[in-house]
């Protein structure tokens, strides 16, 4: 073991001077938890619906379809919810925004490209293995 040669009291100036501010949270009020709640509970719906929606859907092509409302809606709520809460415990800050945003816009891409690629693959009309799910029956003529 080595000896120690520096001051204690030295470097714990040196530590606490490096400290970053502390931020200062605002308690949440009334009206904020219910915008907060609000925004929540839609965007929660939205998904739920959409995975009732495809545990019904007839066929794969349809279940891809179902997961428009959820991506498109739901999931921005509920990124939008946490950006007011963020705002309305910490305040405003410019980089919240702009990571809400940016999640937002590659959430709507990643799911327009995808449900595309999606459907491209599960709409193989010629392909003698595709069949409906839940217990459907194939075209005449099919197989």
């Amino acid at each position: 073991m080595g000896a120690f040669t520096g001051s204690v009291t030295g470097s714990l100036s040196v530590l606490a001077a490096e400290a970053p501010v502390m931020r200062e949270y605002h308690e949440l009020t009334w009206w904020g938890a219910v915008v907060v709640g609000l925004l929540a509970v839609a965007g929660s719906l939205f998904i739920l619906v959409s995975a009732v929606a495809m545990y019904l859907a007839p066929d794969a092509l349809s279940q891809v379809n179902m997961l428009g409302p959820a991506m498109g809606m739901g999931l921005p709520l509920l990124i939008i919810a946490h950006l007011v809460n963020s705002w309305l415990t910490e305040g405003f800050a410019l980089g919240q925004l702009l990571e809400a945003v940016g999640a937002i816009g590659a959430l709507l891409i990643v799911q327009a490209v995808g449900s595309w690629v999606m459907g491209r693959a599960l709409h193989a009309t010629h392909w003698d293995h595709t069949v409906p799910l839940s217990g459907g029956e194939r075209e005449p003529g099919k197989g």
